[in-house]
């Protein structure tokens, strides 16, 4: 009986240290936002949009993580990540089950981290650090993603910190049979952050159908100063004349990254994007963010047209908690030269409308944020 008991106590401490080994989280972000803005258009193209919309910070989203100790100093690792729309309840991205996130991988404690699978691209990584709202959520202050591109379906990529010095790799798949590059996405990025200061770069290479490319190189920083961030980045960003994105919702080449393409176009286009911005912490449950973006872009159509888009925007951020905040954000974009008229989904302006045949436009948001 004593032995019973003895083998049952040392069967329930292993499963019990077996468990203690592995973790599975739930987290998740709800955020919503009541926005108003003009030139939405209607009978004159100048009437005011009012709408509930998902907020100026981050997507919705409901998400699993999970870890196992391997042993060895070496851990498998798994993240599925859902995106959903807070103002309605359906799906986000493509309308993808985990359209923001899904990978399975291995990591080390001393070499870092392999995953594959749905992830985001390493110049939206290295990029996005360098942004005050680490890449937002308005289609005014999140453009740039369009770009260069947003996240990568059959992706591989590696990430290492060492130090001060992180370093990521990525290498998306094309799947095309008979042209292993075709469709495929390289990229690189390296950041290094000391003290107050950080500075990253990334180069990023993806090859369409016709193996035509898409060509982005970008560089950022970031400095402390007392209760301050201050922050600035630079990207160029060159698609081949009649660059091609696959369509979203399929497996075509590309397909699914939110990159816009460059089709009926004989040039080259070149985007030039500039980003900078301030977060000021007034409290610890009050902070100031200001932030402008701006692309310069040439040759954006078969004439040699060209064109700027450019985005001013402030937020007064409240923080009830670590988990829950109130905000108020107000923007304003500007179009220029011939994205001025420009309403097509291969430009940037595309995906904010047409402007109703004005300029500008103004936008004011209230939005509520938790997280979980």
């Amino acid at each position: 009986m004593k032995k019973t008991l003895l083998a049952l106590a040392v069967l329930g401490a292993v499963s019990s240290a077996a468990n203690a080994q592995s973790s599975v989280t739930v987290y998740g972000v709800i955020d919503t936002a009541i926005r108003s803005i003009t030139n939405a258009g209607g009978p004159d193209g100048t009437g005011r949009q009012l709408e509930m919309t998902e907020g100026a910070f981050q997507g919705p989203r409901v998400g699993f993580k999970g870890e196992e100790d391997l042993g060895g100093g070496l851990s498998a690792v798994f993240k599925l990540e859902n995106g959903f729309q807070s103002n309605n309840g359906q799906f986000d991205q493509q309308g993808q089950l985990f359209g923001r996130q899904e990978f399975i991988g291995l990591k080390g404690k001393s070499w870092g981290e392999l995953d594959a699978g749905r992830q985001y691209g390493v110049f939206e990584d290295v990029l996005g650090t360098y942004d005050p709202l680490a890449i937002g959520n308005f289609d005014e202050n999140e453009w740039e993603i369009f770009v260069y591109g947003n996240r990568y379906d059959n992706s591989l990529k590696y990430t290492g910190a060492f130090g001060p010095v992180t370093v990521e790799a990525q290498y998306s798949f094309g799947g095309q049979a008979g042209a292993t590059s075709v469709g495929s996405t390289l990229a690189a990025g390296v950041m290094y952050a000391q003290g107050p200061f950080s500075i990253g770069g990334a180069y990023q290479q993806s090859k369409d159908v016709n193996s035509n490319q898409l060509t982005d190189l970008g560089l950022g920083g970031t400095y402390v100063v007392g209760p301050a961030t201050l922050y600035l980045s630079y990207s160029t960003t060159k698609r081949d004349a009649g660059f091609t994105a696959g369509a979203s919702k399929t497996s075509q080449p590309l397909a699914n990254a939110s990159l816009i393409s460059n089709v009926g176009n004989d040039r080259q286009r070149k985007d030039d994007i500039v980003t900078t911005g301030l977060l000021y912490k007034a409290t610890p449950s009050l902070e100031f963010i200001g932030g402008y973006m701006s692309d310069e872009i040439s040759d954006e159509d078969s004439k040699g047209d060209s064109g700027r888009i450019s985005v001013l925007y402030a937020i007064a951020d409240y923080h009830f908690s670590k988990r829950t905040d109130v905000y108020f954000d107000i923007d304003y974009s500007k179009l220029h030269g011939e994205e001025i008229v420009v309403a097509d989904p291969n430009t940037v302006s595309g995906f904010l409308g047409s402007f109703g045949g004005q300029s500008s436009r103004t936008g004011l948001a209230l939005g509520f944020r938790t997280k979980f």
